[in-house]
């Protein structure tokens, strides 16, 4: 795919229309990782920061979601991640919270020594 240079509309928002496209069409099914910036940029002929911006526009409308340090992903119809991403969330929270538990456990037993 590359951008129509005769094309009226910016770069950016041709790079929107067509990821969308595949994206509703099931081309793009949800949960799947989209190709790095550079190489969608390389396919589309595009310049990075033109690529960024035509994500960011698909973020804002619910298209797909980012992973720090794993990429960007298309979402699920509803614009949620997949569910197996929040159970891991989940985990995550519940360990925070048990080591939270025991930091005020020592600090309580602290608090009592020192009066």
């Amino acid at each position: 795919m590359k951008v129509e240079t005769n094309d009226p509309r910016p770069p950016y928002v041709q790079v929107a229309d067509g990821l969308r496209r595949a994206i509703q069409s099931g081309e793009l099914s949800a949960g799947t990782k989209l190709p790095s910036g550079r190489e969608l940029a390389n396919e589309w002929g595009v310049a990075l920061m033109t690529l960024q911006k035509a994500i960011d526009q698909l973020r804002v409308e619910g298209l797909v979601y980012t992973q720090r340090g794993r990429g960007v992903f298309v979402a699920s119809r509803d614009g949620a991640p997949p569910t197996d991403d929040l159970s891991a969330l989940r985990e995550v929270v519940e360990e925070l919270r048990r080591r939270l538990d025991v930091v005020e456990a020592r600090l309580g037993s602290n608090d009592g020594a020192s009066t």
